[in-house]
This record gives structure tokens, sequence and C-alpha cells, in this order.
């Protein structure tokens, strides 16, 4: 029976991208891979390609395979180096469109991986998939040490200065801002300083950038873990790990700043926190970026007058309403920063902005490339509260309070098995709501991506996670009341499929 060559590696290829534990990127792997990479451009029209690799110890050699092979198939390499994935996706809008970057987000150090774009889009699942597909055909094959020295003395001889990459982005970021103030603050004067700020890159690619970036704009930034070190010796790279942001409030606090930010390790993810050391809830977040976007787009004939607003099944249930009555359309999407991605694209600009729980910010008002870049996310949020009437904290103080969990990931034994515990427990939602739902105090149901059930005063959401084998679940309250009732609900619905998935659900205490 035929097998394909690369069986082990399958599990690498996720629903957003390629990613997972460095032992499974072997070089007979990455030789094939960086040949599916060459032909899958050149399907789509060939050109230049971008390539940049994050902080990891290995990524700059999976990009150099990469690279090559793209090299041998009449591809022009831009070889950006040491990059945020936002600075790659810069680079590539500039040219044709394809970019690879090799990074793995905010996973722990040993796991790497691969972002890319084909023709100016992000992949689909299908499309990944296909990729992995594609290897077969690839003759199996071990490189020998001549390959892999010809490999590096390509990459090599590619090198641009790390100037001439960072330049060109911060010029057409200048150029962005020079537009947003023409458009809608040429007859305003600022009504505030520039914050100070605190900037925490938590050892990832945003460390070679940052400072040279928010100081450009005017912004004392006091840096933390800004030195790029692949080992992430803090621990992940992740700004949504609460733990993660103790050192960045404690600064905050003790320097005096107005705000602290903090990168997840490829640049596309950020936290924000107060002047008090607190952490704005990224639903919050969401709706500040949110109304920036709608308060600083363009007026563009044919295009909607009312605006759509992308928003992820984990947010709040506080979003929509807030959404709505700041007179945009909220729409709820999958989780997934490529889907938004995706979903943005295909509605051009009447949806001018798309927000994640976990971070992932994206414009789409045609100021900047669209793309969920951290940076510019909180440049946009500093530009715009400059002219506000008030200051930061009162805003701040007008938006809603709640409790809420962590967002949880729950380990399953595998994909298969999380989505056929998922399917028996939708239909065991569906039954009966018809006759309980009021008893319930269920508001809506949403089949969206996994079961969301919105209440009152209160949302919870479980859904199967696209890049492991777990489940997500995260509830929210106006009160902890409020809170414990949506876990409560969620409990027994799990208790007629899994016993230990109910324990499990009841036990999650909120932050």
């Amino acid at each position: 029976m035929w097998l394909h060559p690369f069986l082990p590696q399958q599990a690498l290829f996720k629903a957003y991208d390629i990613r997972g534990d460095i032992t499974l990127f072997s070089d007979d792997f990455l030789w094939a891979l960086g040949q599916g990479f060459a032909r899958l451009f050149v399907q789509h029209g060939g050109g230049r390609v971008a390539i940049g690799y994050d902080v990891r110890k290995f990524s700059p050699r999976m990009a150099a395979f990469i690279a090559y092979h793209c090299h041998v198939q009449g591809l022009r390499i831009d070889w950006l180096g040491q990059v945020t994935t936002p600075i790659m996706a810069h680079a590539a809008s500039c040219q044709d469109g394809h970019g690879v970057m090799v990074t793995a987000s905010h996973s722990p150090r040993h796991v790497h991986g691969v972002k890319w774009l084909c023709a100016h889009h992000s992949p689909s699942a299908e499309a990944i998939g296909a990729l992995f597909d594609t290897l077969a055909d690839v003759p199996a094959y071990v490189p020998t040490a001549a390959d892999l020295a010809a490999v590096q003395a390509f990459v090599t001889q590619l090198c641009q200065t790390d100037a001439t990459v960072f330049n060109a982005y911060q010029a057409s970021m200048t150029q962005a801002f020079a537009r947003i103030q023409h458009a809608c603050y040429c007859a305003h004067t600022p009504r505030h300083a520039p914050l100070r700020l605190v900037i925490d890159c938590m050892n990832g690619a945003t460390s070679r950038f940052a400072e040279r970036l928010f100081s450009g704009f005017g912004y004392d930034c006091q840096m933390l873990n800004a030195m790029p070190d692949g080992s992430f010796p803090k621990g992940n790279p992740d700004p949504a790990e609460p733990a993660r942001l103790a050192e960045l409030s404690h600064a905050v606090v003790a320097s005096g700043a107005d705000m602290g930010l903090a990168f997840d390790g490829d640049g596309d993810r950020v936290m924000v926190i107060d002047g008090h050391g607190r952490m704005i809830a990224p639903d919050n977040l969401l709706y500040l970026l949110a109304q920036i976007a709608l308060a600083e787009r363009p007026t563009l004939a044919g295009v909607e007058s009312t605006a759509e607003v992308m928003f992820d099944v984990k947010c709040s249930h506080h979003v929509p309403t807030l959404l709505a009555a700041h007179g945009a359309l909220p729409v709820m999407q999958k989780t997934g920063s490529s889907l938004m991605r995706q979903a943005l694209q295909r509605r051009h600009r009447a949806s001018v902005f798309a927000g994640e729980l976990s971070g992932h910010f994206l414009f789409n008002d045609g100021y900047f490339v669209l793309y969920d870049d951290a940076m510019y996310a909180a440049l946009r949020l500093l530009n715009w509260l400059r002219y506000q009437p008030v200051t930061f904290a009162e805003l701040l103080a007008r938006l809603p309070v709640s409790v809420s969990t962590a967002d949880m990931y729950l380990p399953i034994a595998s994909a298969e098995y999380g989505q056929r515990l998922l399917n028996q427990l939708l239909a065991a939602a569906q039954k009966p709501f018809s006759r309980l739902r009021r008893a319930l105090a269920v508001r809506e149901v949403s089949t969206v991506d996994g079961l969301r059930l919105d209440f009152a005063h209160g949302v919870g959401i479980l859904r199967r996670s696209n890049t492991g084998n777990y489940l997500t679940v995260r509830f929210c309250g106006d009160t902890l009341a409020d809170l414990q009732h949506a876990q409560q609900v969620f409990s027994w619905l799990c208790a007629s499929v899994d016993d230990d998935l109910a324990t499990q659900i009841a036990q999650i205490q909120p932050v």
C-alpha cells in the first residue's frame, strides 16, 4: 500500500500555518518543502518572494532551504533576515504578494513553523492541506553536505542590511499616518502630549524594531526584554498569558508610564496595560481600535455607509452591543487571524476592521497593509488618543467591566476525538433548547465555530483548537454570578457527553 513519504509531518499542517516540534523538520522534509513552496509561487505567477524568519534557533536554516529552492525555480528572493511577520507581509505587498515567514509565533521554543502569503492572500486550511499533498510528488532525497553548503552560500550573498528592510517598512507607515492626518485631523491640534510607554518585546522579533519605530513617531519608550533570544528565557512569547504581563505591569507603575505594550513572538499580536498596571481586556481593546477604524474611515464611492466590524467567537457579549451602538454592523467570525484576513479581502472595504480576543487586530481602511500588525495597531491607538477630548484613563473608565476566565485550553486525545465530542455536544445542546432555552436564560445560540451561548449578562464558548489537540473554553459575565451561570450551563451540557470534560469546565476559575 502506497504511503505519503512525509506522513509523520502531516501533523505539522494546521488550519492556519505549518507548526510543530522541531524534530519533525528533518533535512529531507525541508528539502521537499522548499520545492513545494517554489512550485506554489511559480503556479501563481512567479516573480519575487519575500522571505524572513523569527528569533528561534533553527528558523534561519529553515528559511534558507525555502529561499534556495525558490531561486532554483527561477524566482527572485527578497531576503529579509530576522523580521516580524507583518514586516514580511509589507515586503510581499510591495512586490508580487508572495512571502514566507519562518515562525512559530507565540509557541514554546521547541516549536517551529512557517506562515506564508501567495499572491497577496493567506492560505486557507484546504490550501495548506493541498501543499502537504503536493510533497508526495517530490522525489525522495536527503541533501548531502555539498547541497547544504550550496544553500548556505546562496543565502549568504542575499543578505540585506537591517536598515534597508526596516526603513522601507517605516517609510510606508509614516506615509500611512500622513494620509490619516490629512484625511481626519488636518484642522485639529493634538489635545494631549504623546504618551509615555513601556514596551515588552518578550525577546521576540519586535526586539530589533520596536524602539526605533515608536521613538521615530515621537514616543518616549522604556524597553523590556528587547534582545532577540529564541530560548525565551522568561517564558513563551505570548502576551495572552496573564503571567507574562506581570513584569510589564510592574514596570509601568514603577516608571509612571501612561501605557504598556506587549508584543508576541512574531509581532502580530498585542496586549495593552493601562497606567495603573492593569491589562485592558482584549474585548475592550478590540472595541477601541474598531472605533478608530470607524472614525478614520475614508469616504469611498460605492462602499456601504454602514461599515462592518468583525470579531471572533471568543469575544464577550458586550462587543456586538458596543459596536452596534457606535454605528457599525457587528459580524461574528470563526477564530483565526488568517480567516479574518480572508474575510476582509472578500468584503473589500465594506468591513473596515477585524479583531480577535487573542490580540490580532486588522485595519482594512486602505491606509496601510491589510495584516494583523501589532506595532501598527498600537500606533493607531496612540495617534487617535492624542486627539480625543478626554484622557486615556477617562476613556477606559467608560468601558464595560466584566469578569472572565482566561481562554482555557483543555487537552484531548486527538483532533478527531475533539471533533466527535464537539459534534455530540452540539447535538445534545440543540435538543433541549426548544423547551429549556428560556429556563436557562439563553438569548442566542451560535455554531459559527464550536458552541457559543449568549446570555443576558454573560457568554460561554467551547470550540476545538485549530493549532493543537485542545478544546478551548471561555466564560465571561457582568458579575461573577453571571459568569458562573454560563459555566454551569456548559458543565451541565457536557455531562451528557463526557463527564471528565464537564468536571474540568466546572473547575475553571476566573482570572
